[in-house]
């Protein structure tokens, strides 16, 4: 089987992983948003700010160095690096114990102390399954993982909601994940090639600092200022706001999320094989960047003129008051998904040093802006982040641009049909929603205005871009043959 192949058939196996997660999330948060305050979901994210803080101190990269690795001695250095993951991953453990204290005494709730130990025991198998993934993931055996981790995706949100239903409060936000990771480390283990000795290869650490310490670098600064916004937000505001905050960003990145990490997922592993090629590298590289926001757009323009109606239908009035923060964080989102491929590019060519300079800079102004938006509530942060990641995107884009040796404006130019049909076609049902009340009746408005945007969406498409529908089903053809037929009788590409 091709490449291509496998990381059209890896792509959907993640898919299906990633979308099964997502309904299973979905399905217990209802659950949960009905039980639960919005000062719960605050008091877990602001206990799981400081481990996030914490953990980019070690882990961070050794996944990207593990699928980025060319040499014929990869078992070895799996070995090695199981170790030096295993040794990293419990002296930040240890280090978070130590802080957590003071963290609870500064959010003023005691109960950070008990969480803080469910989050980190958390952090520990989570890490430990690093290893195996990476290789799985490195051996294209994507479908295998996947199959693992299924019956997990399903009985962790289940439960959640068996847990807040027995009064467990709070604590039904994470003891389910903590009880079941334990079991999905085990498995993982159990089913890949990984074979750990006791051989700790010392002499293999150096090697794996030297590539991962810039991305261990940006991901710091990546981390302080993507939490910054959580923590300035839960003390300027309060953690009921925080809450507020939390769910419209989980619902902005609801479809993006999983789209992004199924495809850095399989990018990561397909990348390296064309780094010698510039010139086939962009031409897999634009193909997928095309194919991906004809995918990506659509939803997220569906979920902005819909974002009440949504907020009403799965968590109720109370949570009303995040309905422009998350049409806000839409936007952010999409312009976020397309430049998602970011970090997979940059490793291929082992350009981590430039990605870091681009955090280091980017630190100050988020933090910033987060602060000066503070002043105007839950909307005036997401307003003041959205602003800041679309001028830092922007440089991102032009790094992968000079990595490829291609002007800077090729990549809006190879985006700008699709950035154009969706803002055309939302603006048509921006104007018809104009007319309607989707606080009577949201199920039917979320209906009837996707079903519209798909219809206009399609039209579109098929009267001014065939085009890009044709280099779009060559696309398809090479990774997902079966899909391609779909989308040529639907599309006439």
């Amino acid at each position: 089987m091709s490449v291509g192949r496998k990381a059209g058939k890896g792509f959907l196996s993640f898919l299906y992983r990633s979308t099964l997660e997502k309904i299973m999330g979905v399905i217990a948060m209802i659950f949960l948003a009905r039980k639960l305050t919005p000062y719960d979901f605050g008091l877990v994210s602001i206990t799981e700010v400081l481990l996030y803080l914490i953990s980019v101190l070690g882990t961070t990269g050794l996944a990207e160095f593990l699928l980025a690795y060319r040499k014929d001695d990869t078992e070895e250095i799996f070995k090695s690096a199981f170790w030096f993951n295993i040794v990293v991953t419990l002296a930040i453990f240890l280090l978070f114990l130590v802080f957590v204290p003071v963290w609870a005494h500064y959010q003023h709730d005691d109960r950070i102390l008990n969480i803080g130990w469910i989050v980190g025991l958390i952090f520990i198998f989570s890490q430990l399954q690093l290893i195996p993934k990476a290789w799985l993931s490195k051996n294209l055996q994507f479908d295998k993982q996947v199959k693992i981790q299924t019956p997990f995706i399903i009985l962790i949100p289940i439960g959640k909601i068996v847990a807040v239903m027995l009064g467990w409060g709070v604590y039904s936000l994470l003891l389910p994940t903590l009880i079941f990771q334990p079991i999905l480390t085990l498995l993982l283990y159990a089913n890949t090639g990984v074979k750990i000795s006791l051989k700790l290869y010392l002499n293999r650490w150096r090697e794996i600092y030297h590539f991962t310490k810039h991305l261990i670098g940006a991901t710091i600064f990546s981390r302080i200022t993507d939490q910054g916004d959580k923590f300035i937000l839960g003390k300027f505001l309060g953690l009921d706001k925080l809450g507020i905050y939390n769910i419209a960003f989980q619902l902005a990145e609801l479809v993006t999320s999983q789209l992004v990490q199924v495809s850095n997922n399989v990018l990561s592993s397909v990348f390296p094989k064309y780094a010698d090629d510039k010139e086939t590298f962009y031409t897999h590289y634009s193909s997928f960047l095309k194919t991906f926001a004809f995918i990506i757009f659509p939803p997220l323009a569906i979920m902005f003129l819909s974002a009440k109606p949504i907020i009403l239908l799965l968590y109720g009035p109370q949570w009303l008051e995040a309905v422009l923060p998350l049409k806000i964080l839409v936007i952010a989102a999409a312009f976020k998904a397309v430049s998602s491929s970011y970090g997979s590019v940059m490793n291929t060519f082992h350009l981590n040093k430039k990605s870091l300079i681009v955090t280091l800079v980017y630190a100050p102004f988020h933090i910033g802006g987060s602060i000066a938006g503070s002043y105007f509530g839950v909307a005036g942060i997401a307003t003041a982040v959205t602003t800041v990641k679309l001028v830092f995107i922007n440089w991102n884009v032009k790094q992968i641009m000079d990595a490829f040796a291609k002007p800077f404006l090729l990549w809006y130019r190879a985006l700008l049909p699709y950035f154009t049909g969706n803002v055309c076609v939302g603006l048509v049902l921006w104007l018809i929603l104009l007319f309607t009340n989707g606080s009577v009746y949201p199920m039917i408005t979320i209906i009837v205005t996707g079903v519209l945007f798909v219809i206009l969406y399609t039209l579109t498409f098929r009267m001014f871009f065939k085009s890009e529908l044709k280099q779009v089903s060559s696309f398809l053809g090479i990774t997902f043959p079966a899909s391609s037929k779909c989308f040529k009788l639907l599309f006439s590409a």
